[in-house]
C-alpha cells in the first residue's frame, strides 16, 4: 500500500526550497550574458537583494549554510576569487538579521533604505576585498553604479519575492 504526504507537508518541503533557489537563480541572472559590452561589470547583485529579502521576511528558510552555497555558486560563476562573495552574502545576511527586528512591520520605504544601506556596504567590502586580492587600485565606479542598479531594482524584485512568499506556508 502507498502512502502519500499530506498536501500541507509538501507545500512546507517546496517552501523551504524557495528562498535557496530564487537566491540561485538570481545568481544565474546576473551572470547571463545580455550582449551589451561592460554590461556584466555593471550587472545588478541580484543575489544580494534575494539574500536580503528573505533573511528579513523568512530567516529560518535562508541559514547560513544556504547563503555560504549561493556565495561560492556566484564566485564560480563570476570567475572572481573564490569565497569573495560567499563572505560578502555572509555578512549581507548578518546585517540584515541585525536589523531585522526593527525592519518587520515597517513602510517598504524604510525597508528600502535598510536595504540600500546594506548593498551599498556589500558593494564597499567586495571591491575593497577585489582591491586586496588582485593587488591593484580598481575603480570604484562600477561598483558604485552596481550598487545604484541594485538598488533601483530591488522594488520589482522584493514584488516578485513577496508573490512566492504568500504562497508559503505562514509558520516558520
Amino acid at each position: 500500500m502507498k502512502t502519500s504526504r499530506p498536501h500541507g507537508e509538501i507545500r512546507r518541503f517546496i517552501s523551504a526550497l524557495i528562498p535557496a533557489s530564487t537566491a540561485i537563480l538570481s545568481v544565474l541572472a546576473g551572470v547571463v550574458p545580455a550582449g551589451v559590452p561592460g554590461f556584466s561589470t555593471v550587472t545588478p547583485l541580484l543575489s544580494v537583494a534575494a539574500i536580503f529579502f528573505w533573511v528579513v521576511t523568512r530567516p529560518s528558510f535562508m541559514p547560513p549554510a544556504a547563503v555560504f552555497g549561493v556565495g561560492l555558486f556566484q564566485d564560480v560563476l563570476s570567475g572572481g576569487p573564490i569565497g569573495l562573495w560567499a563572505l560578502t552574502l555572509l555578512l549581507v545576511q548578518y546585517l540584515s538579521l541585525s536589523q531585522r527586528q526593527f525592519l518587520v512591520g515597517q513602510a517598504f520605504v524604510l525597508g528600502w533604505i535598510g536595504f540600500a544601506s546594506i548593498v551599498t556596504g556589500a558593494a564597499c567590502l567586495a571591491w575593497i576585498a577585489a582591491c586586496i586580492y588582485y593587488d591593484v587600485f580598481l575603480s570604484p565606479v562600477p561598483v558604485f553604479v552596481q550598487a545604484a542598479l541594485t538598488i533601483l531594482v530591488y522594488p520589482a524584485i522584493a514584488l516578485i519575492l513577496i508573490s512566492l512568499s504568500r504562497w508559503m506556508p505562514s509558520a516558520q
